[in-house]
């Protein structure tokens, strides 16, 4: 399991071979702007972003089981991927790319964020300027999310 140590290392050399300097950060925001800066510079940003769009969704879902067939609450990688249409494995390898998630992650089990706080952060646009997730938008996935799965079934 990767400590939040090796993670702010991982940060600080990255920041240091771009020549960024370090803001003075208080107790937990120093969280958010480490996950920030992994988020921003992986090159899966924006699965990454909407795929933690649904995690929240799920959040406030009822537990009924749904036309995906798990139930509606589930946050699971696996039910992500049906959602956003990604290949299999994307959203487990987005996450791990950044160690934002307890390891080790499975397809079927809901994510776990090690830092929930960060999903705070980044549903307040003030705070998390270009990594704001709009749950608006992410509803919009959401609720198109069955007729594409309907129509793409069909078409198998």
């Amino acid at each position: 399991m990767t400590s939040a140590l090796s993670v702010l290392s991982k940060v600080l050399t990255a920041m240091r071979s771009k020549k960024e300097s370090v803001p003075q950060l208080q107790d937990d925001s120093i969280f958010d702007w480490v996950y920030s800066r992994l988020v921003s510079n992986s090159k899966y940003r924006d699965v990454i972003l909407h795929a933690l769009g649904q995690v929240i969704l799920a959040q406030s879902m009822p537990s009924d089981v749904d036309i995906f067939g798990t139930p509606a609450n589930s946050s699971s990688p696996k039910r992500v991927e049906q959602i956003l249409v990604l290949e299999h494995g994307t959203v487990m390898q987005a996450l791990a790319d950044v160690q934002l998630t307890h390891e080790p992650l499975d397809e079927d089990q809901d994510i776990k964020i090690r830092y929930p706080p960060f999903l705070s952060f980044l549903l307040d646009r003030s705070r998390s300027q270009d990594l704001f997730i709009d749950l608006n938008k992410a509803r919009d996935t959401l609720q198109v999310a069955p007729i594409r799965w309907f129509f793409d079934f069909e078409g198998t």
